[in-house]
């Protein structure tokens, strides 16, 4: 099984089960409750674990349908986060409509564009896409602003580099070790627990000597 069908059937579902939040209107504007930058954090740790190629990046999306208010992050100072993965972009494990009522929905985690269940997914590099005449369709649009130079062994041990605030580096490197077990067909997942703070302490309490386990896994 490829590295990209194991985040996408494996990995993203314990994710979203963590970090996954109902959308919120905010002074800012509208949180879609995805928590990008943990879900790229993760899946980046994750594919280099198993050897892929992996970058980080940051930028924007816009959300186009009718069946949904305007949201995005352009021209708004927080961006969103995402990764590639063997040349694959996005690798979003984080976007989902599940929470939006009647919303369309996605036929399973973003990995690469096209089509995605009653969406479409457009990748890009500048603004240039924005200039497009869109249909009346469900688009999805990215635009990479920056790839992040980030070290595997480096992110592990300083997740605050990338991630804000004060990231408890040791609980993050559990969930990361708990993902690639799930990934690699060894671990159980945590969906089944009665909430996220259950999750945790289940994770914690069996991977308790994480950053020296992902240490041994990532490459050189």
């Amino acid at each position: 099984m490829s590295v990209l069908k194991v985040l996408r059937e494996r990995v993203a579902p314990e994710l979203n089960f963590l970090y996954t939040t109902p959308p919120a209107d905010t002074p800012d504007g509208p949180d879609c409750g995805w928590h990008g930058a943990e879900h790229a954090l993760h899946t980046f740790l994750v594919a280099r674990m198993f050897g892929a190629e992996a970058e980080l990046c940051r930028g924007d999306y816009a959300v186009l349908s009718r069946f949904l208010p305007p949201l995005t992050t352009l021209e708004r100072a927080a961006k969103h986060a995402w990764c590639t993965v063997n040349g694959v972009a996005p690798v979003d494990l984080s976007v989902t409509f599940e929470l939006f009522g009647q919303a369309p929905q996605l036929r399973s985690p973003i990995v690469g564009d096209g089509p995605n269940g009653d969406w479409k997914i457009q990748y890009a590099e500048d603004d240039s896409a924005m200039d497009e005449d869109f249909s009346n369709d469900n688009e999805l649009l990215y635009v990479e602003r920056e790839i992040i130079a980030a070290d595997a062994r480096e992110l592990l041990a300083h997740p605050e580099t990338f991630l804000s605030g004060t990231p408890d580096a040791g609980t993050l490197a559990q969930i990361t070790l708990h993902c690639y077990a799930c990934a690699a067909g060894g671990g159980h997942s945590i969906r089944n627990r009665a909430s996220r703070d259950a999750a945790l302490a289940a994770i914690k309490e069996q991977y308790p000597l994480a950053m020296p386990a992902i240490r041994a896994k990532l490459p050189e």
